[in-house]
């Protein structure tokens, strides 16, 4: 099924009315209720909008500082087949601790976002696009002097531009290529080769 949501429905929805409070089974962990405020600290968080089934409803992926408002709806479309939330990353919301040790990173916070959080981590596409349309805007200053300062500026908030290529590699010990070369030039001097006597 294709969503045809247009970016001010999604708005809509995100900041529509949370319902009336789903019943919450007795759980150690704080659960977000309908109404509460989350925001995302990781562009690419999925959250289903809920719907009639999991086929119908209506999921949307969030960009890192984007504020959203919990529904019932929401709660609902993500509890697990016996109705716990448990296994959910609203479970989480208030564990930063264990969405680390779950997710690798911190997802979602409680409240809005603050006002000094960036849209985009170092080193994430977000980032690389935000980085680059800087740099075109201060490439595009008609004075050598303001080009310079501006690109210094880009710098500052930006930080070094990423590494454009990696290689990675596994060797055993021994294979690695320059442990082959220092173990042909001690066989070599071992010889008499390295030395020119032969």
């Amino acid at each position: 099924m294709t969503d045809t949501t247009a970016p001010e429905d999604l708005d809509a929805l995100l900041s529509a009315d949370p319902g009336t409070p789903a019943p919450e089974a007795a759980s150690a962990r704080r659960i977000p209720t309908p109404g509460e405020t989350l925001h995302v600290l990781r562009s690419g968080v999925t959250v289903s909008l809920g719907g009639a089934t999991v086929m119908s409803g209506r999921t949307v992926v969030l960009e890192r500082g984007q504020t959203f408002t919990v529904t019932a709806a929401m709660l609902d479309a993500a509890r697990d087949r016996h109705g716990s939330l448990d296994g959910s990353l609203f479970a989480l919301v208030h564990d930063p601790e264990a969405q680390r040790a779950r997710y690798g990173d911190v997802l979602l916070a409680p409240g809005p976002a603050p006002a000094d959080l960036r849209p985009w981590e170092y080193g994430t596409p977000e980032w690389l696009r935000a980085r680059d349309a800087a740099r075109r805007r201060a490439s595009a200053l008609p004075s050598e002097a303001e080009r310079a300062e501006a690109l210094a500026a880009v710098e500052r908030e930006y930080g070094p531009a990423g590494s454009t290529s990696k290689t990675t590699a596994t060797y055993r010990p021994g294979e690695h290529p320059t442990e082959r070369a220092a173990a042909a030039q001690a066989e070599r001097v071992r010889r008499g080769i390295a030395d020119g006597t032969r």
